[in-house]
């Protein structure tokens, strides 16, 4: 039986809820283990292939440490075995005692695999401000 786009999407999210709270288990379950998966993280650099995505995973979540996670979603991409997810994610970080709102611009890219939609591109990074000089 093939799982819907719409209970993906939402155990998605519920995982990268977890995920910023320094639990990347469930999030890491829903990626494909293709050597085509790719990772752009909010830390900067990338990785290409399972077995570099998944401890970047683990990394990336022990140093976030945020709560309060919600997504502002843009924009939503459905086919028959690809699909994208445009989304700004909010959350509240703290770092050296201080608690502040972070904002990241993220794009997901997921495949139809064996019935299941698997994570196989993410892309995020903080959305700077905008430029006063540019209208």
């Amino acid at each position: 039986m093939e799982q819907s786009w719409e209970e993906a999407r939402a155990q998605c999210q519920a995982a990268l809820g977890e995920l910023v709270e320094g639990k990347p288990e469930a999030f890491k379950a829903l990626w494909s283990h293709a050597d085509d998966v790719t990772i752009m993280g909010a830390f900067g650099g990338f990785e290409r292939g399972w077995e570099n995505v998944a401890p970047r995973l683990d990394w990336a979540s022990a140093g976030i440490d945020a709560t309060e996670r919600h997504v502002e979603n843009l924009l939503t991409v459905v086919g028959q075995d690809l699909a994208c997810t445009v989304d700004l994610e909010h959350m509240e970080r703290t770092r050296d005692g201080r608690t502040y709102h972070r904002v990241l611009r993220c794009t997901q890219v997921y495949r139809l695999e064996g019935g299941s939609w698997k994570v196989i591109v993410r892309h995020a990074d903080e959305l700077p401000e905008r430029d006063p000089q540019q209208h």
